[in-house]
């Protein structure tokens, strides 16, 4: 029994926030699961800090020159590299909660799972440029619609998920066009742009009538799509992209990750997250000098969003099920702290 006059190993079920949360009165697995309050304190506080951000930085954008691509990848890569990245290494938080695996040999088979999965990815680049560029952009826009917290509804998530894709072809298409030809040549960069650029502003205006028809029931979760959107549409979309994917999604995935594993401060989440991000960094060295004699703007366009690409797929296997679950599923009452992970990774060695 626990001091608590529970036995061991029986828990009772965290409130669920995602988007199979559990209705009023509705039981799983024996336990009563109770209704979803709403998005935690914490991650409203992120997602106005965020609203506001992207407001100034739209302000400042349009005071600014007109940058060229090469001086924007230089200047940002290393802020994806080092605030956006790293919410991705805390996957090791999730396997040690959702499996079995304990052992030194278990998380060599895992880790090398992880990277032959993000081998593929690589590979697929490589043969199918084209191909490799579409299927990117849909696994993101999946990928980016869990960021809306509580019982979001799908549209909204649709919505949301496809404004990173949308948006910037409102008022960036040949930006985004010079972009998407770094990753997968001109003819088929072009193509593709041209394939959704007749939905961008439609998919602006329905963003607008969700967010006002939503707001009443949640008008931080509507100020958030509505400050994302905007920010998109109007700042360059590698500033529009970074400020996204480090500010909103990066943050609040570490926020999450910190409210799932129970690990009370971020260092226990520094502490689990330096050795992957190591391997990463010895990995980006590796492909940098591999890729030398390439321009030096696509050689930074095609590090970052490969690599990307290359990690989100990996990242979505281990993250997506507890996603759908509402943050739920592996989430245990009391484990003491993330480091508790860390360590039982290092004694099982």
């Amino acid at each position: 029994m626990t001091p608590w006059g529970r036995p061991k190993g029986l828990h009772r079920r965290a409130r669920p926030e995602g988007p199979l949360a559990a209705s009023p009165g509705r039981t799983t697995g024996g336990y009563r699961v109770a209704p979803s309050e709403g998005t935690p304190m914490n991650l409203t506080f992120q997602g106005v800090a965020f609203s506001a951000l992207a407001w100034l930085s739209i302000v400042i954008s349009l005071g600014l020159p007109r940058l060229d691509a090469q001086v924007q990848l230089v200047a940002l890569s290393p802020l994806i590299l080092l605030l956006g990245v790293p919410h991705g290494a805390l996957d090791l938080v999730f396997v040690r909660q959702l499996t079995s695996v304990r052992s030194a040999a278990g998380w060599i088979i895992f880790t090398i799972a992880y990277f032959a999965a993000a081998a593929l990815v690589v590979g697929l680049w490589w043969v199918s440029p084209g191909v490799f560029l579409a299927t990117f952009l849909l696994i993101s826009a999946l990928h980016f619609s869990g960021d809306p917290g509580g019982r979001t509804p799908a549209l909204f998530r649709m919505l949301y998920g496809g404004a990173v894709i949308f948006c910037p072809l409102t008022l960036h298409a040949a930006e985004v066009s010079e972009l998407f030809a770094y990753l997968a040549g001109a003819p088929a960069a072009q193509a593709i742009v041209a394939a959704l650029q007749w939905a961008a502003w439609p998919w602006v205006a329905a963003i607008g009538i969700v967010a006002i028809v939503g707001a009443k029931r949640d008008l931080v979760r509507s100020v958030e799509l509505v400050s994302m959107a905007a920010l998109l549409s109007f700042t360059p979309p590698l500033i529009g992209f970074t400020i996204f994917f480090c500010c909103m999604h990066s943050a609040r995935h570490v926020l999450r990750t910190r409210d799932y594993s129970h690990a009370g401060t971020f260092r226990h989440l520094f502490n689990i997250a330096a050795w992957p991000m190591l391997v990463t960094g010895i990995g980006v060295a590796i492909v940098w000098w591999l890729s030398d004699g390439k321009p030096l703007d696509m050689r930074i366009a095609q590090l970052v969003f490969v690599g990307l690409a290359a990690l989100t797929v990996p990242h979505m296997l281990v993250v997506e099920r507890v996603r759908f679950s509402g943050w739920i599923i592996g989430k245990r009452d009391r484990i003491g702290s993330a480091s508790t992970s860390l360590q039982g990774v290092t004694n099982d060695r």
